[in-house]
């Protein structure tokens, strides 16, 4: 499990990732862990989440995280360290 702290345009897929709201293209980044409840037929597992704050204006999106073996389906490209702006 990777923690990234910092400020980063992303990349899903191979393409950037925009705000919903305002088109903003630089995310702060943050991981949440989510318990899933599933039917009797399946274990319980854990789900983890990558939140992405849009700078501009504060929206938040969630994406989940996939890899097979080394490739990821989420490209981070750090912008700033740290969660403080200049």
């Amino acid at each position: 499990m990777v923690r990234r702290r910092g400020i980063y345009e992303v990349e899903i897929l191979g393409k950037q990732l925009c705000c919903t709201l305002c088109g903003g293209k630089v995310f702060r980044h943050r991981e949440v862990y989510l318990d899933l409840e599933l039917p009797k037929k399946i274990d319980r597992e854990q789900l983890t989440l990558q939140s992405l704050m849009c700078e501009v204006c504060s929206t938040t999106q969630l994406v989940q995280e996939q890899t097979n073996g080394k490739k990821t389906n989420i490209i981070y490209i750090e912008v700033k360290t740290g969660w403080q702006k200049s």
